[in-house]
């Protein structure tokens, strides 16, 4: 999965929402400097301390040129990030521009920011010096977890480097469709093989043994948990389809599969390495990897605008004296955070209990969820309720509610449930608790919660002036 984390660099206008390079608005309505990592990109990265020149693209790319606007006062080019034709646009001028590739990407897929990946790709080339085999092959492989419709990887691996190949794979076919035209329009053929995979696959599954030793493995893993997870982030125009940033257990468990695999696999890849997008998940993906008794890890960080990116890489070899002299240029050891953050938790909020007794000596919580699950979205919308069941039974609903001026609210809430006899009248019953299991914001989320869980323990009961009607109705034919 891509992550759609291109820094808005362009000039912001009264009623538009675009900002100037290293810049942003005071409340006196001037111009601030704020911080920028765009000069601490690696140091080989051609978008290092630069930010695009929009005006000369969009002199030179005629696709381009209807996106970029001039500030009146500065006179320097801007784009609206917002508009996601643009940053597509954008992307496709500096492939072109940078590295003479023909790329495109279709507007419902991730769209990749070229000069933060391009770091990416520079740390792999400088980490492959490290515990380099004593002779070097005539050609270098490299494997892509997750290539995306943008194949971008891929391209710009064998644009900076001739004597790499990649072998990338995805699980979704337009993904693919759109990746193989990158790699035909580029005449790539023959050092980009693309792959389809099952949901699960991360390495071990895609392999070929013709394939031989890898280099190297790649991967920017889905970035979310569930569809909960999603805030909407200004920044975040080209959002994707669910499969490229939503993954069960989010990036974590993503690349948990991945140190999997390399247990298995050990030297058959030299350097398995992978992006993150979360701090803490570096912390949580070190503690994954020293588990299992790996020593050879190296982490960095990915520099770009106001965006920070984390890599990790680990290799099954021991560490080599010839390599510490170099390897310092590779292994920035990310420090973590020492002081412990307030957290803010869903502490306080009741677990509501209640009982529904069998009829006709059967459960009917399962069959009455699912007649909720539906009235919420009458009630809410259908594009803005999610329900998951687990093979225990546990159902997991997701709401979005339009809280009118604060905006969105969502939540997540459990509903469990457990038979049991009563034990006054002797008959049998289920024994139903919901749970808030996670709120943003988190103070509208609980009153919420609080709302949405009577509604629940009425419908399931079949208790409320709505079950009272219907059922007053069947009595009556």
């Amino acid at each position: 999965g891509e992550s759609a984390d291109y820094d808005r660099t362009a000039m912001k206008r009264k009623g538009q929402i675009d900002y100037g390079p290293g810049k942003k608005k005071t409340k006196k309505g001037e111009w601030a400097k704020v911080s920028s990592n765009n000069s601490r990109m690696h140091p080989r990265n051609p978008f290092n301390g630069k930010d695009p020149d929009y005006k000369a693209l969009a002199a030179k790319y005629d696709f381009f040129a209807n996106h970029v606007k001039v500030n009146p006062n500065s006179s320097r080019g801007y784009i609206n990030y917002t508009d996601a034709k643009a940053v597509i646009s954008l992307n496709r001028a500096l492939m072109k521009d940078t590295f003479g590739l023909e790329w495109n990407v279709p507007m419902d897929r991730l769209c990749p920011p070229v000069p933060n990946r391009l770091n990416y790709i520079l740390w792999i080339q400088d980490l492959l010096k490290i515990n380099a085999p004593s002779e070097k092959p005539a050609t270098t492989i490299g494997f892509d977890i997750g290539t995306g419709a943008s194949c971008i990887y891929p391209l710009l691996g064998t644009s900076v480097a001739k004597d790499w190949k990649f072998i990338a794979t995805d699980i979704d076919e337009k993904s693919l469709e759109s990746a193989r035209k990158n790699v035909v329009g580029n005449n790539l053929e023959s050092r980009i093989e693309l792959r389809k995979v099952e949901r699960s696959v991360r390495i071990a599954g895609a392999l070929k043994e013709s394939d031989g030793p890898l280099a190297f493995c790649m991967c920017n893993p889905p970035f979310f948990a569930s569809a909960l997870d999603i805030k909407q982030n200004e920044d975040s125009v080209c959002m994707g389809s669910r499969d490229e940033i939503v993954c069960e257990g989010g990036e974590e468990a993503f690349v948990g599969g991945i140190i999997e695999d390399s247990v298995n696999l050990k030297g058959r890849v030299r350097w398995y390495t992978t992006m993150v997008g979360k701090k803490a998940s570096v912390k949580a993906v070190l503690r994954q990897l020293r588990s299992k008794g790996i020593k050879n890890i190296v982490t960095t960080d990915f520099l770009q605008g106001r965006t920070t990116r984390w890599g990790i890489g680990w290799c099954f070899e021991p560490e080599r004296a010839e390599d510490a002299a170099i390897r310092p240029t590779v292994d920035r050891q990310v420090v973590m955070d020492k002081r412990k953050k307030k957290k803010k938790t869903i502490e306080g909020v009741a677990v509501k209990i209640f009982p529904v007794p069998f009829v006709e000596d059967k459960s009917v919580v399962s069959d009455r969820l699912k007649d909720l699950v539906e009235a919420f979205k009458t009630k809410y919308g259908s594009d803005r309720v999610q329900a998951e069941t687990a093979d225990d039974g546990k159902t997991s609903i997701q709401l979005r509610v339009d809280a009118k001026e604060h905006g969105d609210v969502k939540l997540e809430f459990h509903v469990d449930w457990k038979d049991s006899k009563n034990s006054q009248t002797g008959s049998m019953e289920d024994t139903v608790s919901v749970s808030l299991t996670d709120a943003y914001p988190l103070g509208l989320g609980k009153a919420e919660f609080l709302k949405a869980s009577a509604q629940v323990q009425a419908d399931i009961q079949r208790t409320n002036r709505k079950w009272r009607r219907i059922m007053a109705k069947a009595q009556k034919k």
